[in-house]
């Protein structure tokens, strides 16, 4: 169910430019009809200024960078993590059922759990794509703990982009921690990013020194890495259709059991192909999780009155 649907600026200024034209210059890389959706999270109210969606999500499985499987290193107040095969985030094709628990000793009010060498699980960052991690968060009372949670991906400990939540923008259950709309390279940098960006830091400030989390109280899962193309899906075969009697135009787009995993999806945006793409619509609606065992099809129509 929609919550809220508009036509953006750009959508409007494609629409008037498609009718008044003359058929020479329809071909222009200019104001592009519709043949993209891109879909997302914690979508807000949508905007006639909007160029985007809040938190666009790859459909497509991109990269994965570290799949929950490997032991990241403790250090300050933070231990070893260690494997929780309970609590776990599926998507990206990941295949496994294991993320860790970042667990800690409560010694220092800054938490710090590191793989230092992504290379020798198969893979290194990429600056140029967008990256994210999940992290599980078990309840109100492991929430009130934390005052921020940080997500570095450098070339080492001292040099790195980073992403930083603060307690407010977290919720108990699984948070997406990411910097939407934004490459890597474009995140906060410290220092001097050198290559290759092979170090994989979480950081957790607490309230006090002794804050403590044990097994199950925040977990980690899936790092991955993306490009933007990997967020737009074309549209359906045969679609746009049109209805000439109710001035209606529906498009529908398609998303197998393989696609848009592990998300709790409540935004839908409409996209041309542009030079740069142009978001010509959007829909807000009542968040739907999709898994491995769902079907999507999202249909959008458009009326002139």
């Amino acid at each position: 169910m929609a919550n809220g649907s508009i036509i953006t600026i750009k959508g409007k200024n494609t629409a008037l430019y498609r009718s008044y034209t003359e058929n020479g210059d329809l071909s222009a890389t200019l104001y592009l009809a519709p043949t993209k959706i891109q879909l997302g999270l914690s979508n807000g109210t949508p905007l006639i200024t909007d160029t985007t969606l809040d938190y666009p999500i790859p459909y497509v499985d991109g990269v994965v960078n570290d799949n929950g499987d490997n032991q990241l290193t403790g250090s300050d107040g933070g231990d070893n993590t260690t494997d929780n095969v309970t609590t776990y985030k599926e998507g990206a094709g990941a295949s496994d059922v294991t993320a860790q628990n970042l667990i800690t000793t409560g010694s220092d009010t800054t938490k710090t759990w590191t793989i230092t060498n992504l290379a020798t699980l198969g893979t290194v960052i990429d600056s140029a794509k967008y990256g994210s991690m999940w992290l599980y968060i078990k309840d109100s009372t492991a929430l009130a703990k934390i005052v921020s949670v940080e997500l570095k991906l450098g070339s080492d400990a001292s040099n790195y982009y980073s992403v930083t939540f603060l307690n407010a923008a977290l919720s108990v259950g699984w948070n997406w921690i990411t910097n939407p709309n934004t490459i890597i390279s474009g995140w906060t940098e410290t220092s001097s990013v050198g290559a290759p960006i092979d170090t994989f830091i979480i950081e957790v400030i607490t309230g006090a020194a002794a804050d403590a989390f044990i097994a199950g109280d925040l977990i980690y899962d899936l790092l991955r890495t993306w490009s933007l193309d990997d967020t737009k899906n074309s549209f359906q075969a045969t679609y746009p259709t049109f209805d000439y009697v109710n001035n209606e135009v529906t498009i529908r787009s398609y998303f197998t059991t393989l696609q848009a995993n592990g998300f709790l999806i409540n935004g839908i945006g409409i996209y041309n192909e542009d030079t740069m793409p142009l978001l010509l619509g959007e829909d807000t609606i009542t968040g739907e999780s999709k898994s491995l065992t769902d079907e999507f099809a999202f249909v959008v129509v458009d009326r002139v009155l």
